[in-house]
C-alpha cells in the first residue's frame, strides 16, 4: 500500500526523489509526502553516518542562529549514532550567534579546513560558494548529506542524501525532526538554542510553516527555556556599529539606480562596502519592490536581494532574482521568496555591474509578470 501511495505521489509531482514539491494539493497528501521524505532520509542517514571517525558539519558564512542551531543539532545526532563530528563556519558565527552560544553555554568544536573527513553534513546552505574554505573538504568526503529550507541550489546535486523542504520556516525545524527520527531527545540547553534558531528565522513566529508550532511544542517538552531563548537573541549595536550602518545606508542611497517595471514595481540597485542586507531591507521599507545591494569582496561581490509583498503578489521572488544575477555574472545564488543572496564574480568595476543589473533586471521581472498573468488567465 505504501509503495502504491509513493508511486502515486511521484506521478502527481509531489514526491520527486528527495525534494518535496507542494502546489495546490490536498493536505493529506502533503503529510504523506513529508512522512516518506523524512523516513527515507533518516534511514539513509543512519546507514551512512553511523560509526564514522570524522564528520564535517558545515554551514554558510557569518552563520545566523538558525544555521548554528542546525549545526549543533547535527553534531548531537552524529554523536548519538556513534560518530565524531566538528563544525566548519566560514568567517565564523554572526555577532548574534556568538552571543547566543555564550549565553546558553553551548560550545562548538571547530573543524580545520585542510583536513580529510569521512563524511560531510551541510546545513542551511544551498550553494557551494556559501561553504567558503570548507567547500573542498566537504565535497571530497566519502558520504555527504544536505539539510536545508532554501530553494534548491547547486549543492543539491552534489549530495548523496538530502532533506530539502522550502516550506519549513527554518532548517532547525528539519534538524529537530531528524533528531526525533533517530530517537534522540535534545537536552534543555540545545533545545533552547533550537528554539532561538526557529524564533530568529520565523521573526518571532510572524512567518510560520507546517512544522513550526509542532517542533516548538516538542522543544518545550524537552525542557526549552523560551524566555531565555528570546533574551539571548537581543544584541544591541554599539554606537560605532550604528554609525557605520547609517553611513553605509546614506552612501548606498547616493549611488542608487531606480527603474520601473510591471506597471508599478520599483527596482532599486546600488552598491556599498558593508551592511548590504540592512541596506536592502531599508530600501524595501522605503518603497522599493525589488532591492539589490552589492558589496565588493576581493574580486567578488555579494548581492543581497529583497522583494516587497507587492512583488510577491505578482510572482516575483527574491530567489529567482538572485539566481538570474548569478547566472548573468558567473556566480551562485538562491534563498527564499522574500530574501535571497547571490555570490558573483567581478570581472569589471562594481559600478558597471550595478549598471548592467539595473538595465537588464527590469526586463527579466517584466517577463515574470507576463508569464504569471498568462498562467492566471
Amino acid at each position: 500500500m505504501l509503495r502504491w501511495l509513493r508511486r502515486g505521489l511521484a506521478l502527481d509531482g509531489l514526491y520527486r526523489g528527495d525534494v518535496l514539491s507542494v502546489f495546490r494539493v490536498n493536505w493529506l497528501y502533503v503529510l504523506i509526502g513529508v512522512e516518506f521524505l523524512l523516513s527515507d532520509f533518516i534511514e539513509g542517514f543512519r546507514r551512512a553516518f553511523s560509526g564514522l571517525s570524522s564528520v564535517l558539519v558545515v554551514t554558510h558564512s557569518n552563520a545566523d542562529p538558525d544555521a548554528v542551531a542546525s549545526a549543533v543539532i547535527a553534531l548531537r545526532v552524529l554523536e548519538h549514532l556513534g560518530s565524531r563530528g566538528c563544525v566548519g563556519v566560514p568567517e565564523g558565527p554572526s555577532k548574534v550567534s556568538r552571543a547566543l552560544l555564550e549565553r546558553l553555554s553551548v560550545g562548538l568544536e571547530l573543524c580545520s579546513d585542510n583536513t580529510f573527513y569521512e563524511g560531510c553534513v551541510v546545513v542551511d546552505s544551498s550553494n557551494p560558494v556559501q561553504l567558503g574554505s570548507f567547500k573542498d573538504p566537504c565535497l571530497s568526503a566519502r558520504v555527504r548529506a544536505l539539510v536545508d529550507h532554501h530553494e534548491v541550489g547547486l549543492l543539491h546535486e552534489m549530495m548523496s542524501l538530502k532533506l530539502v523542504d522550502t516550506r519549513a520556516t527554518s532548517t532547525t525545524e528539519l534538524m529537530v525532526m531528524v533528531a526525533e527520527g533517530v530517537g534522540l531527545k535534545l537536552d534543555g540547553r540545545v533545545a533552547t538554542l533550537a528554539m532561538a534558531g526557529i524564533v530568529y528565522d520565523s521573526r518571532r513566529f510572524q512567518e510560520v510553516g507546517p512544522y513550526t508550532f509542532r517542533v516548538a511544542s516538542t522543544l518545550l517538552d524537552w525542557g526549552c527555556d523560551y524566555d531565555l531563548a528570546l533574551k539571548s537573541l537581543v544584541v544591541e549595536r554599539s554606537e560605532a556599529e550604528e554609525l557605520s550602518r547609517r553611513v553605509a545606508t546614506l552612501k548606498a542611497l547616493s549611488r542608487l539606480r531606480v527603474e520601473k517595471t510591471c506597471h508599478d514595481l520599483l527596482v532599486a540597485v546600488t552598491h556599498i562596502g558593508s551592511h548590504e542586507s540592512d541596506v536592502a531591507r531599508t530600501l524595501v521599507n522605503l518603497g522599493a519592490d525589488v532591492a539589490v545591494v552589492l558589496a565588493e569582496r576581493e574580486g567578488r561581490a555579494r548581492a543581497s536581494v529583497r522583494v516587497s509583498g507587492r512583488a510577491l503578489e505578482k510572482g516575483v521572488k527574491a530567489s529567482t532574482i538572485a539566481g538570474y544575477i548569478a547566472v548573468k555574472h558567473k556566480g551562485e545564488g538562491g534563498g527564499h521568496e522574500a530574501v535571497a543572496m547571490a555570490h558573483i564574480q567581478l570581472e569589471e568595476d562594481v559600478e558597471k555591474v550595478v549598471d548592467s543589473i539595473a538595465r537588464s533586471l527590469p526586463g527579466k521581472i517584466s517577463r515574470i509578470c507576463q508569464e504569471i498573468a498568462a498562467t492566471n488567465n
